[in-house]
């Protein structure tokens, strides 16, 4: 039915675009392609059942003849298993105990030796109770009974663990629990989000694949390997500089211009429950009372260190932002930038440690020229990088339980501390890791009124590092105790040669988000924690 479906969806693209080739409106032409003639269908649906009938018999064949040679191999194998174990051990093995698990005889054998007592779990082929053959006859009854269904059972079970666990790669691993979870670092009382299976990506036909790509086809330099219609939607999240367009909001702007699908058509939130946290007024500010305020700032003294990252030669700057954090009552500690137009940097950069010693900057500057990379310089994004994790070896160096590092083109607002204070101990859940509280084009899920969990774009391909969206580090919180851990999985993806786009270092996070607790304040809620007052792209940033 699936193939069915997928052959009907190209059938349209096809007449689509013989019927309206010249449509500059991504609906106008699946409407025109939906009208035209499916014969093609009805031929393909022919071929797929004909072929589906000779695939089955085939697979029916081989799991039956596989079901009858297994039915002599299993008791050898057995036998041999268990035989095998006592002869590496040079010791014999002792049945310490029997047991009887749906039908199945367990018996639990450990080596002989006091300083060594290693359990096995071996399924045997007979009871040694009373040295019976009946459960390898039990078993060999059910076999002739039922061959094919055990042989697609085991069948179903190895293919699922194949496809959670590819060959030669390791499962994802989220983030860990605080050591010792604590109400002034987390909210010890909120659900830890769960894991979904994959990444989640927008799925639609291929009439409005085809019709999105046509729109884009001056771009459209990798047609197959990119969602067009989801690009065109980050497109007009882009250009809301100030990001305070919730994402249904972006779709039905960019459907309006004929770039994606309507939202009436075919929705996508790309932040799973919008509801919760993709609204605009969620950014308003609360009265605070004046217990909350003191109450606020007595816990900043106490578990909050803040850091200002800047270029030497951008005094101004500094000025500006050091000024805003002294009207706030907040004391920060400078952190220099790393500028890399300096030559020599890169070496000193590598010394100090913020950069692998390992990493090849000419390669990766070179596989940027390749056109379908979309990437000047790689310089800007680097010096970047490097210094935010100098700022983080600052932050462990320094020991707060707590710390946020600002970029100096941030603007705190009027009540940054209890906000901060606030969404820590009342919404941030206990494995979280790092939390930028202002993000630009979050992808997602919802999860409080003023933070989502971030998850890695599904609709981008890995070597392009799932780019263009969870934009934004100018203001970054961390727990500095899962800190050294994060950091170590960061700079694998930041500093990898083969997807330079990962060298920006928030496209980066975000791209490894399903193995780290990175969380979020999407951009859409105004005013928010801050405000970025310089918009300006770093040089070779990806949208």
């Amino acid at each position: 039915q699936q193939q069915q479906q997928q052959q009907h969806q190209e059938a349209l693209a096809l007449c689509a675009e013989h019927a309206h080739p010249s449509s500059s409106d991504v609906t106008q032409a699946v409407e025109s392609g939906s009208r035209c003639s499916i014969g093609r269908q009805q031929r393909h649906r022919q071929v797929c059942a004909l072929g589906g009938v000779v695939l089955l018999s085939l697979v029916l064949a081989a799991m039956v003849l596989t079901a009858f040679n297994r039915v002599g191999n299993d008791r050898s194998d057995n036998i041999g298993h268990s035989l095998r174990v006592a002869a590496n051990s040079n010791r014999s093995p002792v049945v310490d105990s029997v047991e009887e698990k749906s039908g199945i005889t367990v018996s639990h054998l450990t080596e002989t030796d006091d300083d060594v007592r290693i359990g096995l779990v071996q399924e045997m082929p007979m009871k040694v109770a009373d040295g019976e053959g009946q459960m390898e006859k039990n078993r060999h009854n059910d076999l002739m009974q039922n061959p094919t269904g055990q042989v697609l059972q085991e069948l179903g079970q190895g293919l699922q663990a194949l496809a959670l666990t590819p060959p030669g790669v390791p499962p994802p691993q989220g983030p860990k629990l605080a050591a010792v979870p604590r109400a002034t670092h987390c909210n010890v009382t909120a659900p830890i989000p769960q894991f979904s299976n994959g990444l989640r990506s927008w799925e639609m036909g291929s009439s409005w694949k085809l019709a999105c790509q046509r729109k884009h086809k001056k771009k459209a330099l990798c047609p197959f390997k990119r969602n067009w219609c989801w690009v065109a939607m980050k497109d007009k999240c882009h250009a809301d500089r100030k990001g305070q367009m919730s994402w249904t909001t972006i779709q039905e702007r960019a459907a309006k211009n004929g770039n994606t699908v309507p939202v009436a058509k075919l929705a996508f939130h790309p932040l799973e429950f919008p509801e919760m946290c993709d609204q605009p007024q969620f950014g308003v500010s609360r009265k605070w009372t004046t217990e909350e305020r003191e109450q606020s700032y007595r816990w900043a003294a106490d578990n909050l260190k803040v850091y200002v990252l800047n270029l030497p030669q951008d005094v101004k700057r500094w000025e500006t932002i050091s000024s805003r954090l002294e009207v706030l009552n907040i004391t920060a500690m400078r952190v220099l930038g790393v500028d890399m137009r300096i030559p020599g940097t890169l070496s000193k950069v590598k010394e100090a440690g913020w950069i692998p010693r390992n990493f090849q900057f000419e390669e990766s500057q070179e596989l940027t020229n390749e056109p379908m990379q979309h990437i000047s310089s790689i310089l800007g994004p680097l010096g970047r990088a490097s210094a935010h994790f100098k700022a983080q070896a600052q932050v462990i160096k320094d020991n707060s339980p707590l710390a946020v590092v600002f970029e100096d083109k941030s603007w705190p607002e009027d009540d940054f501390i209890p906000r901060l204070w606030h969404l820590v101990t009342t919404e941030l859940p206990c494995d979280w890791e790092a939390t930028t509280l202002v993000s630009r084009c979050p992808y997602g899920r919802c999860i409080s009124k003023h933070l989502m969990r971030v998850q890695p774009d599904g609709n981008e391909p890995a070597w392009q590092c799932h780019r263009g969206v969870n934009s934004g580090m100018a203001g970054v919180l961390y727990r500095t105790e899962s800190l050294p851990e994060l950091q170590q999985k960061w700079k694998a993806a930041v500093f990898n040669e083969q997807a330079p786009h990962c060298l920006n270092v928030d496209v980066a996070l975000a791209s490894i988000s399903d193995r780290v607790g990175f969380f979020a304040v999407p951009a859409v809620q105004t005013p928010g924690f801050l405000v970025e007052q310089d918009m300006r792209p770093v040089p070779g940033q990806s949208k």
